[in-house]
């Protein structure tokens, strides 16, 4: 019974992260805990979320803005190699807080305004936001954030953030079988939240279709202005 109701919640949330572009990770991993040992949390939420993330990719490819995605995954591979050889050696306890002050920051306030782009800009997004999660698990919200600043359109922002987010997880999963975890002790629970995120996601993607401009972008603002002052409690307290 605790395994299908792990399940129903991986259905639950890859249908809000295909709505909003974002959240249903963070929701899942908080529920993880008791259902799967502490090591197992992070390398099997990586596989369920890259399979919750590249079927919303794929659902919306049309959608995608290639630009910002090669750019985030060019860094991604250096983030996660970094963490790999690092992660051991540092205290990243309060990581959380600087994630959040950036998120908080893309949502609230306007930016600094240039001539032109900063050249990069998402390459570095992407090594940080990679390299941090094969520590804290979930960190969409900072490539999220990132494009809503951007100014895309709410498919392309959702589609974008899912092929970005995608791939960090993937980074994370051959880095993780590196370092010698072993997936197959879970294949049950890996493959039951799998299916289920990926009809979690047909379903969310069916629903944002119907949803106005405006008012998802007002869902948007909130939601990740409410996970950046979860990260800053849970930090703190």
């Amino acid at each position: 019974m605790s395994n299908l109701l792990l399940i129903f919640i991986a259905f639950a949330t890859a249908a809000l992260t295909a709505v909003t572009g974002i959240g249903g990770g963070m929701i899942l991993i908080a529920f993880m805990p008791g259902f799967l040992p502490a090591a197992a949390i992070v390398p099997v939420h990586a596989v369920v979320q890259l399979f919750s993330n590249s079927s919303r990719a794929w659902f919306g490819w049309r959608f995608v803005r290639p630009h910002f995605a090669l750019a985030f995954i060019a860094g991604s591979i250096f983030g996660g190699l970094i963490a790999a050889a690092i992660s051991r050696h540092i205290n990243l306890e309060y990581t959380p807080l600087l994630i959040a002050a950036y998120i908080l920051y893309n949502v609230w306030f306007p930016g600094i305004q240039l001539s032109k782009p900063i050249r990069g800009e998402f390459v570095f997004i992407g090594l940080l936001q990679t390299g941090l999660s094969m520590i804290v698990g979930a960190t969409g919200p900072m490539g999220q954030s990132a494009l809503m600043r951007k100014g895309l359109e709410r498919d392309a922002l959702v589609v974008t953030s899912a092929l970005m987010t995608g791939f960090t997880h993937l980074i994370k999963i051959l880095l993780f079988a590196l370092l010698g975890f072993s997936f197959a002790a879970y294949w049950e629970m890996i493959l039951g939240m799998s299916i289920a995120v990926i009809f979690g996601a047909l379903l969310g993607t069916r629903i944002r279709y119907r949803i106005n401009e405006v008012l998802f972008r007002q869902i948007l603002k909130w939601l990740l202005t409410l996970l950046a002052v979860r990260m800053i409690f849970l930090t703190l307290y």
